[in-house]
């Protein structure tokens, strides 16, 4: 009877033992499945963040081909209104790319526009919100001899500029019309 009890004590503290080895393996199995998954998803992560540098930069210079198009031409189109040179289907993604997230407020800005016009050596374009040029006004510059177009625009009394460098001088042009007080509702 003696040797029964010691049998099943140890078949229990084999059987335990087993299942503690069983468990251990399935930890570290879990532990190399999970950094084997980590470094899956850092080099899944590189690779996105490097094609995202990729689009960029042949974004920038989609951008940068563009306002060179753009600044070749436009003296072509002074005389002609602000707003429908930037809504032009050649120009539009330009100003889109330019403004990102603000084109639209930007078009907004821009409903009541004036003629494009001569700064100096580079062309301006302005314009104001409909009925409300108090409240809203935007206008761009195209340096023909530098191939660059800029943008600004003032939405409750706070100006932003588009398409400048850091540390790049804002043009004079943009300058006056920034500080150029706004009469009630007229340009």
């Amino acid at each position: 009877m003696d040797s029964k009890p010691k049998t099943i004590v140890s078949r229990v503290v084999s059987l335990a033992k087993k299942i503690a080895k069983g468990v251990l393996y399935a930890l570290a199995t879990l532990v190399v499945v999970y950094f084997a998954f980590k470094a899956w998803e850092y080099t899944a992560e590189s690779g996105q963040q490097q094609a995202t540098k990729v689009v960029q930069g042949e974004q920038s210079e989609q951008f940068a081909n563009l306002s060179k198009q753009i600044a070749a031409y436009s003296p072509l189109v002074v005389g002609r209104s602000s707003l429908q040179f930037v809504k032009r289907p050649i120009n539009e993604p330009l100003f889109q790319y330019l403004l990102g997230s603000s084109y639209q407020s930007f078009i907004t800005a821009l409903e009541d526009s004036v003629a494009l016009v001569y700064v100096g050596p580079s062309i301006f374009g302005a314009g104001c919100q409909k009925l409300g040029c108090a409240l809203s006004r935007a206008a761009y510059l195209i340096d023909p001899s530098k191939g660059r177009v800029y943008a600004a625009m003032i939405e409750n009394g706070k100006t932003r500029y588009f398409g400048f460098a850091e540390g790049e001088a804002i043009p004079p042009a943009f300058e006056s019309w920034a500080t150029k007080q706004i009469a009630g509702d007229s340009k």
